[in-house]
């Protein structure tokens, strides 16, 4: 796997940090992101109660969910932030948000600023690419002045940046700009063909040889500021999943129900706007959800989940370990795109656990 921070991502733990709740509690947006994977903006005002979010919390954290981490939409916008951010900490979990950096202001952050632990901002490259794949003149400088605010209430943060076949080349760029503005985690993602990128970056996917350059180039930066900020790249390799095969497939069934988030592969449950709550990823296929949070907490959910739902989506990530070992996937891939993609087709095959 190629370098990365030892805490997990900017957006959540997952299955190399600690058990992560990621809530994306809206899909309302001030920008209209070209490759937004759930499709938020200014007209989408899908929104989760803050009630049923804090009971999802509570529930989790009795779980031994560790880290609430807030993703959107745009979480600024959400009224329900600071609410949420509170009874976190109030349940000794450690808080990340994840934002677009427009609303980073004194007034918006003096708050939020003690209720958040880490702060993920989003950026795409140089000033051009950054406003051009935001959708917004302002999306750079609004990003930059809002890196300032967060020194001066000293705010821990970390860019995530989303490669495509056109931006990978301006990567030392990227590297340089987040190390220099105090960045502590550089997190290189390669974009998804889901949500708006499906129709609106069609062919801005990373193909192969650029993968391969990305891996590389990690590697390189991971070097070079190995002093200054730490380097995540979102792909893994063959061997490396060959020598653990619990980075994607675990082989045994937990056992203490109420511990089941140590499990590797439910180390990352998503909440989404609609109040489903899925494993690994936002867009996760709907017949691996735990649950709809609007209908059933997660506490009463989860029994019947470990004992029914648990060895289907365990099988899911067999079916990719098997295909892994037997040279049917690129031996670099995005783990996350293809068990996403996976779990959103029809049961072609049925595997004993």
């Amino acid at each position: 796997m190629a370098p990365s921070v030892g805490g997990g991502d900017c957006e959540g733990s997952g299955a190399s940090g600690a058990p992560t709740l990621q809530i994306h509690p809206s899909r309302h947006c001030n920008l209209k992101c070209l490759h937004c994977y759930s499709e938020s903006g200014p007209q989408s005002r899908e929104t989760l109660p803050t009630e049923t979010v804090l009971e999802t919390i509570a529930d989790a954290g009795d779980l031994g969910y560790r880290v609430v981490s807030v993703s959107g939409g745009e979480p600024f916008l959400y009224p329900g932030l600071a609410v949420l951010l509170r009874y976190a900490k109030s349940r000794g979990l450690h808080t990340t948000v994840t934002t677009n950096g427009y609303f980073l202001k004194p007034r918006w952050l003096e708050p939020l600023h003690d209720l958040i632990d880490t702060l993920a901002l989003s950026l795409d490259g140089p000033p051009d690419f950054h406003n051009a794949m935001r959708g917004s003149p302002k999306a750079f400088d609004r990003l930059t002045d809002g890196i300032r605010t967060l020194g001066e209430f000293q705010i821990p943060f970390g860019i995530i940046h989303t490669v495509t076949s056109q931006n990978w080349q301006h990567l030392s760029w990227t590297a340089e700009f987040a190390s220099s503005h105090g960045a502590k985690l550089l997190q290189l993602h390669p974009l998804e063909l889901s949500g708006r990128a499906e129709a609106e970056l069609p062919d801005d996917s990373p193909e192969h040889d650029v993968l391969s350059r990305l891996y590389l180039l990690s590697f390189v930066l991971a070097s070079q500021y190995a002093e200054r900020m730490a380097i995540q790249c979102d792909l893994l390799h063959r061997q490396y999943v060959l020598a653990d095969p619990e980075l994607i497939y675990s082989g045994e069934l937990p056992g203490d129900l109420g511990q089941q988030c140590a499990a590797r592969l439910l180390s990352l449950l998503i909440l989404e706007p609609d109040g489903a709550i899925v494993p690994v990823s936002y867009g996760f296929g709907r017949d691996y959800q735990v649950c709809n949070v609007r209908q059933r907490r997660l506490s009463n959910a989860w029994p019947g989940f470990i004992q029914n739902g648990y060895p289907k989506f365990r099988r899911l990530c067999r079916q990719l370990f098997d295909d892994v070992v037997e040279h049917k996937v690129s031996p670099l891939f995005n783990w996350y795109e293809e068990i996403v993609n996976r779990s959103n087709r029809p049961a072609l095959v049925s595997l004993s656990a």
